[in-house]
């Protein structure tokens, strides 16, 4: 699965995680990934009612299966500043990782893209080089090559 350049949202200022649930929402809705951002947005919530997707080192992983989404899709999401979201360290979330895929006809996609995702996650080398990389592309490149050629 290729992670398209557009998908890699740097410098993002939200001063929240509901914040950024809304605006990720809405940006689907611009590429057309979705054909609801409030539907969207509400499968994102849910979620995180279930359980947090905050994880540790300043990274979160939200993620919503829901009809609303047309196709799976990967984002990942650099923050100006940190903000609040409960992980396993009690720390400000810095950089997310947006998993989304439609409920139906997915089979095991949404399992794979996050069980990737956290393998990778454990990795130093890879939250090292996420962070050195400022380009779209290149983060593009880098997760694709290292999480979504195995989706």
């Amino acid at each position: 699965m290729e992670i398209p350049a557009r998908n890699i949202l740097l410098n993002i200022n939200v001063t929240d995680r509901d914040g950024l649930l809304r605006f990720i929402s809405k940006q689907c809705e611009i590429f057309g990934y979705t054909n609801s951002s409030k539907g969207l947005y509400d499968s994102f919530i849910q979620r995180e009612k279930e359980y947090s997707t905050g994880l540790q080192d300043g990274f979160a992983i939200p993620h919503a299966k829901t009809n609303f989404v047309k196709s799976a899709q990967i984002f990942y999401v650099r923050l100006q500043h940190p903000i609040e979201w409960k992980t396993y360290d009690d720390k400000s979330v810095t950089d997310v990782f947006v998993l989304m895929v439609n409920e139906s006809g997915t089979g095991k996609v949404h399992l794979k893209m996050l069980s990737n995702l956290a393998t990778a996650l454990l990795e130093d080398e890879f939250k090292k080089k996420i962070h050195e990389l400022n380009d779209s592309e290149k983060i593009s490149e880098y997760i694709t090559n290292e999480i979504g050629g195995n989706i």
